[in-house]
């Protein structure tokens, strides 16, 4: 049986405005084991990022609070250390790469300014040792003449360069656990290709784990071992990505996956998009989050309880849905 480095339980996470509680992230539940990559997508919207901003207690309050659950880290719960702790355990153990690499990095600092101040924020070293674990931490990202790289501003590198550098800086302390949320958002196909097998290459041949968050299945499943789907603040399906890929149980899932274009079909065959658009997180409806948009909803899902997950096969397969077991569709 694998380890668990990190595993969530009944994480709620929700935002308060004039118009009402936000429900960001509603009674969440996942796990990492070492050595594992694990991706959550779902569509805009649906809690991907806030579930790991909550997990690095980055939520901003007001308005936003982690209002219960546990984030435990190889058996120590994270929610209950102080902010001082939280801040030295950001980055020596869990490191995230934030999403649109254009913006993410500082236009008035240098990228050796960057990278050096979080390495010495959790190594008791010099300048000059915090440097050159920088230009090394850029060697192992394929950025080419790190030396040089390392005296550049962020707008004299490309969008693939920069996003190269927020891996390199994530990496740099050898933290155990790497969330990447939306890693590939704004590059091009090759690009993001070329930061999938590197951040790949780094899990693998540095024993880490990593969380890839993202709204494309299509380029998790060739990366991801298994794959938690998120709706409307939930998860309503997990499993391996065979079990996900080839036996889907949430019409949610199924819906996902038809709308992933495939290069092997005929070019003719159409896209079948998910109608409807998510749900407000403010104001949720009954029963199932996604019966209304759902082609085979029946009365309950509509008036009922919200579905609780089942386990529906071998491989820790479980889907959210009150069809589970009942009926194919």
């Amino acid at each position: 049986m694998m380890e668990k480095l990190i595993e969530v339980k009944n994480l709620k996470t929700s935002f308060f405005s004039l118009g009402g509680e936000v429900k960001a992230v509603n009674d969440v539940s996942f796990h990492v084991n070492k050595g594992e990559i694990v991706a959550i997508v779902g569509e805009s919207g649906c809690g991907k990022s806030v579930t790991q901003m909550s997990v690095m207690r980055l939520i901003q309050s007001p308005p936003g609070k982690i209002l219960s659950g546990e984030v435990l880290f190889e058996g120590r719960d994270l929610l209950k250390l102080s902010t001082k702790e939280m801040r030295l355990f950001r980055g020596s153990q869990i490191a995230m790469i934030f999403q649109e690499p254009m913006t993410s990095l500082n236009p008035v600092y240098t990228i050796g300014n960057q990278v050096s101040e979080v390495i010495r924020t959790h190594f008791k070293c010099s300048r000059k040792e915090a440097w050159d674990i920088g230009v090394k931490a850029l060697r192992d990202v394929d950025i080419p003449e790190p030396e040089l790289r390392m005296r550049n501003y962020p707008f004299e590198m490309s969008g693939g360069m920069r996003q190269r550098v927020l891996i390199a800086i994530a990496v740099a302390c050898n933290s155990k656990l790497i969330i990447a949320d939306e890693p590939t958002t704004a590059l091009d196909v090759t690009t993001q290709a070329q930061v999938m097998d590197l951040l790949l290459n780094i899990v693998k041949t540095k024993g880490k784990s990593m969380i890839v968050v993202t709204h494309n299945l299509g380029l998790v499943t060739r990366y991801a071992e298994r794959i938690y789907v998120m709706y409307a603040g939930r998860i309503v399906e997990s499993g391996t990505t065979r079990d996900i890929l080839l036996n889907a149980k949430h019409p949610y899932t199924k819906g996902l996956l038809k709308s992933v274009p495939d290069l092997y079909e005929d070019k003719d065959v159409a896209l079948i998009p998910i109608k409807g658009s998510p749900p407000s997180l403010a104001n949720l409806p009954d029963g199932c989050a996604f019966a209304p948009r759902c082609d085979y909803k029946c009365e309950m899902c509509l008036t009922g309880k919200a579905p609780e997950l089942v386990q529906v096969g071998d491989n820790e397969h479980y889907s959210a849905c009150l069809r589970n077991g009942k009926e194919e569709f």
